[in-house]
Parts: structure tokens; sequence; C-alpha cells
């Protein structure tokens, strides 16, 4: 007599019976959806809801198609039956992979731990926080079981009050608005919970209190596309120079098929704006850059030298599978060239890669046999040298995931190469179905594939823009600084985050540091977005000074070339504005500077040089501009110090312009 299966759900136990020629799939791509449609037995492939479908089979085929694709390398999504209540057959139940969970008062967090490990549980999120705790928790390949069977195991437990499967047909989750979403964004704040630790975010929040950001700082991320329409990645100047390298235009927008960007940029520059998630650095500018993930030579090299003149930042969440695939000279030679010498300010860009999601090295000329998981064709074995050749390029950044718990994200490629890791999931490199612990990030997503938001980002591909988006803090505290100086910063205040244990895979063990403070996994430890900001506003407090003058030898005057910004500018005073356009610069160091010498430049590059203006410690001094003007139609305005070199830069709107005798702030 075959096993009857029940439904618990709102205090009712429902007796199940399957769907005879109906099953669901939890498919991970489009790829493995048209896979699934062209097996014999299918009929008919539909969507049902997010990343779930229906597939309706000839009679008879049901469980045989569904073991095939269990076992399959090649199309590596979740298969449940689909359910209705026993002499029902027109309520039809579509599992998800999740229950919604309920532990009684009292219960431990090392208990829901313990139950979790047992029954091959994922934690995914919070539900409520009332004398017992509700909880998402994730189904994976561990359990045995599909949801409705695990949920039977789970009510049999003294400690579970009740456990539901998640149903397409009757639940979605709820976010609630003034950035409620932040309080889920550990990897920003993070507390002691359900395989969470307290020191596992990157402090951004006490970042914030001396910066959340400007709008002078250009965060470029390259990517597949982006949701303009979405909120936390628009605002007053948010967007500037969008480009689109696939339909040629100036609109990067996301297709359907197209996920990865708006998540990546949410997790960088993400908005703060009263509702859903914030950013690391939510007041920097955001230039998004659409590209195939696709590119041969030339194209990439277009790409990074239009992104290259305009950021101060550049954040790829993307990278080659581990083959041998060094960088062509043309592109080795652009990224040290941009790292030294690009961006608006002349200064460098900060170019910061993804390691990859692998768990193998990013450089390993000696490799002989190395087994990976292709993210739609299985397993695969590379058996000759394994290079990727962007994170592995001395002036980039190279990131790598750490967990929710400070451990090795299993995933994460590693090497000499790494620069520093930050924050991100916890995934089986080898087999995604497999439980292993860790909390996923929150971030933006596309409206267009059914959600705005999400609680399952994860990989490399988060823990990048996070390290962008605390570069361009550090730069938005201290302008004055070089790239190479930011990556420094970066890497000096990291915390040293230690993982003693072997890799299960591999048997490696690197999570510690060498004499030099770097690790294999870690590189020289996990981003800590405050400390990086104190160290650059000390750095941007301390005048740089030229002592001796070159030409004689001889002592000279103190000559402050950092340390200066501006603060606030008049465009369009009442009246005529040609001699009466002002400018605001406020100095920062800890004793008055003369600035004599600067120079202002407007949109179409004309300057202005300062005759003299001396300016006390923490003080505004004013610039009357007799020579240029500033446009009314909004544009960007630069500060040069005395060596010609671009301290600060801003950028208003044509309707901040237009504002009659309106001073704009920074």
């Amino acid at each position: 007599m075959p096993t009857q299966n029940y439904l618990f759900r709102g205090g009712e136990k429902i007796l199940l019976e399957k769907q005879a020629e109906v099953f669901t799939t939890l498919a991970p791509d489009a790829r493995s959806v048209q896979t699934l449609a062209q097996h014999k037995p299918v009929q008919e492939v539909k969507h049902v809801f997010s990343n779930l479908y229906k597939v309706t089979v000839e009679a008879g085929a049901r469980d045989v198609l569904m073991d095939e694709l269990r076992t399959s390398d090649r199309t590596p999504a979740v298969v449940h039956h689909a359910y209705h209540p026993a002499g029902d057959d027109a309520t039809v139940y579509y599992l998800t992979d999740l229950l919604i969970v309920a532990f009684r008062e009292g219960t431990t967090t090392t208990t829901v731990e313990t139950i979790l490990a047992q029954h091959g549980l994922r934690f995914v999120r919070y539900f409520a926080e009332t004398p017992f705790s509700i909880l998402s928790l994730q189904v994976t390949k561990s359990a045995g079981k599909n949801p409705v069977k695990v949920s039977e195991d789970l009510q049999e437990r003294p400690e579970i009050l009740f456990a539901e499967p998640n149903l397409v047909n009757r639940f979605q989750p709820a976010y609630t608005p003034a950035d409620s979403l932040f309080r889920n964004q550990w990897h920003l704040k993070s507390t002691s919970g359900i395989e969470l630790s307290p020191d596992a975010n990157i402090d951004a929040a006490s970042a914030w209190d001396l910066t959340r950001g400007s709008r002078s700082i250009v965060v470029a991320v390259i990517d597949d596309g982006f949701d303009l329409r979405h909120p936390d990645l628009n605002g007053a100047s948010k967007l500037v120079f969008a480009r689109d390298f696939v339909d040629g235009d100036l609109n990067p927008a996301a297709s359907r098929s197209d996920y990865h960007g708006t998540p990546c940029a949410g997790l960088a520059i993400g908005e703060e704006n009263g509702s859903g998630i914030v950013g690391v650095a939510p007041g920097c500018a955001f230039m998004p850059i659409r590209f195939g993930l696709t590119a041969d030579d030339n194209l990439l090299y277009e790409i990074f030298n239009y992104t290259g003149k305009q950021a101060d930042v550049i954040s790829c969440s993307w990278g080659p599978v581990p083959v041998y695939a060094p960088l062509s000279s043309l592109l080795y030679q652009q990224l040290t060239a941009l790292a030294t010498t690009g961006g608006p300010r002349g200064k460098g860009c900060v170019i910061v890669f993804a390691a990859g999601n692998y768990n193998a090295p990013i450089r390993d000329m000696n490799n002989k046999d190395f087994t990976w998981r292709h993210p739609s064709q299985g397993l695969k074995q590379t058996t000759g040298p394994i290079v990727n050749g962007h994170a592995a390029h001395p002036s980039v950044v190279a990131v790598t995931a750490s967990t929710s718990q400070n451990r090795k994200a299993l995933y994460s490629n590693w090497g000499r190469e790494v620069d520093v890791c930050a924050p991100s999931d916890n995934v089986h490199p080898l087999d995604y179905q497999i439980r292993v612990p860790g909390q996923a990030i929150w971030t933006a997503y596309n409206e267009a594939l059914g959600t705005r938001y999400t609680d399952r980002f994860g990989g490399t591909s988060a823990s990048a823009p996070m390290v962008a988006g605390a570069a361009a803090l550090v730069l938005s505290a201290n302008p004055s600084l070089n790239a190479q100086q930011v990556r420094d910063i970066l890497q000096r205040t990291a915390d040293k985050i230690v993982d003693e244990n072997p890799d299960p895979i591999l048997g490696l063990e690197k999570g510690t540091y060498d004499a030099n403070g770097h690790s294999e996994w870690f590189g020289f430890g996990k981003i800590n977005a405050f400390q990086a900001l104190q160290l650059a506003r000390e750095s941007a407090g301390a005048p740089v000074t030229d002592p001796i003058d070159t030409d004689t030898g001889e002592e000279k005057p103190d000559i402050v070339y950092a340390g200066i910004r501006i603060a606030a500018i008049l465009v369009n005073p009442e009246g005529e504005d040609r001699g009466k356009e002002q400018v605001a610069l406020m100095n920062t160091t800890n004793e008055a500077v003369d600035l004599a010498g600067w120079q202002i430049q407007n949109k179409s590059g004309e300057r202005e040089r300062v005759a003299s203006l001396i300016v006390p410690p923490g003080q505004n001094g004013i610039v009357t501009l007799k020579n240029i003007n500033l446009s009314n139609w909004g544009g960007t305005i630069e500060l040069l110090n005395p060596k010609n070199v671009p301290v600060d830069r801003v950028e208003y709107s044509w309707t901040e312009g237009l504002r009659v005798g309106w001073w704009k702030k920074f």
C-alpha cells in the first residue's frame, strides 16, 4: 500500500494524492528549461512563478523522467511531485523548495542549527520574532526527501510548533516600507543568529556615520543588464554615463533573460530612499555598462576604454571558468594603464573583479586534474594550466567570498593573487543541492522576473560589488587618493578572519595568514568599511606638501595639495550670471590653507585659477567666478590643485541648475 502523505497548512492536516502526469521543477536557468522541454515524454513546460515550472508528461512517464532528472549532471534542476487533496483534483499544490517552520518558545539557536543539519535544511530568512521564531528554510538535496515529507518529519519533533511547505498558490513573502529590508542585510550590519556571526559584516553602518558616499564618485558596474526603473538604482543625479554594448545605445536596460547586473549594482550603490535595500555606497553615482558576457578582445577594450574615462571605481562580477584564460597583451596593458592614470581624476580607476565560484585556484600552471561544475553542462575536468586572467592581474582588486559564519565560502576561488574578501552565501561547488551552512545575501532584483528584491543572491558576484562600494566610500571621504592608495587602505584595514578547517573537497588548509599578513583564501582579510574610512579621513586631514624645490634644492613653503573639497555651488544667481556665479570650497585639513594656484573647471573644460584665498581649518571659502560660466543645464565641476591634479568633482542636474538664487550643497 502506498505511503500516505499529508500537507500541514493553517492548522489543517490534508491527505494528499499525487498528480498523475504532472510534476514541478525549480530550474536554475532558461537553458535547463529548454533542455527539459526536449525530453521525449514531455508534452508541456509551463512557467508558474519565479523559477518554478509545471511539467506535463505522457501517461506513465512521470516517475521515470523525475528519477532521470534527479540524477542528471546536465540538468541540475530540483523536481517535485505536484499534489492535490484526496478526492479533489481541481485543487493543485505546487511545491517550492522552501518550508515555513515555527520553533517553540525557548528553542535555542544551537538546537535549531542541529535540526537544520539533521534534516538537510538551509536557513533563508526570519519571518517574525514573536514568543516563537518563524523561519523560511530551504530543503536541500541532503534532506533526501521533498518538502512535504520533510515537513511531516519536522511536525513530529517537540521543538516544532508547525512546519508547512511554502506553496506557490498560497504564499508570497511581503516586503514592508522604510528600508525595512536593511535589517535582513547582515553583510552590512550583523548580530548573532542562526548560522550567523555578529562580526561577519563589513561594518558599513558605522562607516555611514562618516559618509554614505558622494555623487561626485562614480561606480561603474559592467554586467549583463540592469532594471533601470528599480527605485534602488535610481535617484536624483544617480545614473550617469550609461552605455549598452549589446544594442549599441545609451540604455543598458535588462531583458527578461538578464538578471545579474541589477543585484550586483544594488549591493554596491543601492540608493537609500526609504524602502527596499541599501548598497554599501548609497550616495555615490551609478554608471551602468551592459554587455552580453561574451566579447572578443576588441570589444572588451572598447568597454573598458569608455568606462575607464568616467568611473572612479569599476565592479566586474564575471570571469572565465577554471581553464587557461590569460589576458591578451592589449587588455593586460590597458588594465595597468587604467589602474594607474584612468578615471575622471587621472589618478587611476579602482578595478574590482570577482575571483570566481569554482573552488579553483586563480592561477595554477602545474594543474593536472581539476574537477568543477559548469553551470549548465554538469561536471567538467581541466587537465592543463588554470589562469583567470582578470583576477590574476596585479593591478586588479581580486575578491573572494566569506560566509555568514566568517569562514571560506566553499565555492570561492583562491590563490596568492587574492586581495581581500567580502561576505556572501555558501553553496557546495560540485552539487548545489547539498546542504552547507551559511546565509545568502539580500539585494535588488529585476521586477520583470517576478520580484523587486531577492534574499538568495550570492557567489563572489555578491562580494565584489561590496568591495567596490567600500572603495567608493573611501574616495568620497578622500578624493585625493589614487587607486593604489585606495587598494592599500582596503587591505591594511581588513579584518583578519581565520578558517582553520580544511576544505572538504580539496583538503587544503589556506585560511590562516603568512608572515606578510596574506591568506590564499581571504587575501589580506575581510573588508571593514568603517576602518577603511577612518584611515582615508586621516590621510585627508594630513596635508600633502612639497618641502623641496626641485629646481633649487632649497626648502620652500608648504603647499597643500589635498584635503580641499567643493562644498556648494551657486550656478544661477539672480540677474546676470557672468561675474556672480560662486563655488564654496571647504578646508578639511588641520591648518589654514592658501588656495592660490588652485583651479575650478566647468563641464566644457574651461578653467579659472584662484588668485589668493586663505581658508581657516574646517571652514569654507567662496570663489566668485569672473572668467568662466557654469551651465544652468546641469553638468560637472572639478577642483584641481596646484599640481593640476583633480582633487574633487561634483555633478548637478538641470533642475538644480535652473533654480534661481539657490545654492546646491554637496
